[in-house]
């Protein structure tokens, strides 16, 4: 009687997880990997890859076993050391979800992450040194020469991604986002004020939940809020206070928005849903998103969202949000307006959301992408001779 095969060994690069903060690319590493190990927990084993400890937080909400390993620069641990370990630790398939980060030497199945190619357009690559540029070309060649597969969130990206990276449309595969499940969730009135206390937000209000950098695009909402009358609600602007944060608060103050605007800059993700249920809708005007996940998280909050007509969010949106063009204050501000003065809209934009948000799943996710390693392995002989004479050594 044969013994059973061993669990498929997928590692993971660990990078993105060795300092704790909840958002963007290890957000997306948790979510995925934790939906997988719900999947196909005992066929599947998780092993990172790191030059340093993960963090304790990620650790807790993964079950993963870390590699750490040191080498004396970072080209040396991702092109020398870490083909190595792998080869060691017989992964199957190795996964970077960072938009790039693989080793050129081939030691298994190669799957690589790209989001989106926002840091290699040069209209948003302001103050990058020319070291760092020159690191991003040798590791998109890297990616181009060894990932066996894309995975991308939007059929908007891949074909940027094609497009940029001039490859063809089978090797990129669109595997969208999701919003966690404690979107769906509803708070209780009092859960809401308390977060809201906790940040010094008004009792209802329009959000904007993103970053200050030229790409999102708060300047634009600043003069866009700036043309509304005062009886509707006030802005709530979250997010880090660098890139163009000063200049927007200056701004504020010249257009006489200071009692009107809030500015909270660092949200804890557990407040997170409290946040979006306590606004009156999310405004998203930003030039360029990959994916967008922020709508699908007030989507799922039974949150309206009012959105750019550019990238990937019409695509996200698919008609359950209002567009705006996001170079047109008065275009933004209409929309705001509309969705101000408009109970019934907010109502149906709000329903339209949650059925929407629902189409996206991390399950779904975590199902595709596993299907993919499937798909690969099967197709490789090498594998297939290797995990016959594993399972015939577990026999003997």
């Amino acid at each position: 009687m044969n013994a059973a095969p061993r669990a498929l060994r997928i590692g993971i690069d660990g990078r993105v997880l060795m300092h704790y903060e909840m958002r963007g690319f290890a957000r997306y590493t948790v979510e995925l990997f934790r939906a997988m190990k719900q999947i196909a927990d005992g066929e599947i084993e998780l092993i990172s890859f790191s030059p340093e400890p993960l963090a304790r937080e990620f650790l807790e909400l993964l079950d993963i076993r870390p590699v750490v390993f040191q080498a004396p620069r970072e080209i040396l641990w991702e092109q020398v050391e870490l083909p190595r370990r792998l080869a060691k630790e017989r992964i199957d398939v190795y996964h970077v979800t960072t938009n790039r980060g693989l080793p050129y030497r081939r030691v298994a199945k190669y799957v690589v992450t790209c989001h989106d190619i926002i840091d290699r357009l040069p209209q948003y690559g302001d103050g990058e040194t020319w070291r760092s540029a020159l690191r991003k070309r040798y590791a998109d060649f890297i990616s181009r020469h060894s990932a066996d597969r894309f995975v991308t969130v939007s059929e908007f990206s891949r074909k940027d991604i094609c497009r940029f990276h001039r490859l063809p449309l089978e090797r990129v595969v669109v595997i969208y986002n999701a919003a966690s499940e404690r979107f769906y969730q509803r708070l209780p009135a009092e859960r809401i004020a308390q977060v809201g206390r906790k940040y010094g937000l008004p009792r209802q209000y329009f959000l904007f939940l993103a970053g200050f950098d030229k790409r999102k695009n708060a300047a634009m909402l600043v003069e866009a809020f700036a043309q509304l009358p005062r009886d509707l609600p006030p802005l709530v602007l979250a997010g880090e206070h660098k890139w163009e944060f000063s200049r927007i608060s200056e701004r504020i103050a010249a257009l006489g928005l200071g009692d009107r605007v809030t500015c909270p800059e660092r949200i804890a993700d557990e407040d997170l849903p409290a946040i979006y249920q306590g606004a009156m809708a999310l405004v998203h005007p930003s030039r360029y998103e990959g994916f967008g996940l922020q709508l699908v998280e007030a989507m799922a909050s039974g949150v309206p969202v009012l959105a750019s007509h550019s990238t990937s969010l019409p695509e996200v949106l698919s008609g359950c949000g209002l567009l705006f063009d996001p170079e047109d204050a008065a275009s933004i501000a209409g929309a705001m307006e509309r969705i101000g003065r408009g109970p019934e809209l907010r109502n149906t934009l709000a329903d339209r959301g949650r059925q929407r948000a629902r189409s996206f799943s991390w399950h779904k996710a975590a199902e595709q992408i596993l299907n993919l390693y499937c798909q690969l392995l099967a197709a490789s002989r090498e594998f297939r001779a290797y995990h016959a004479s594993e399972t015939t050594e577990q026999h003997r």
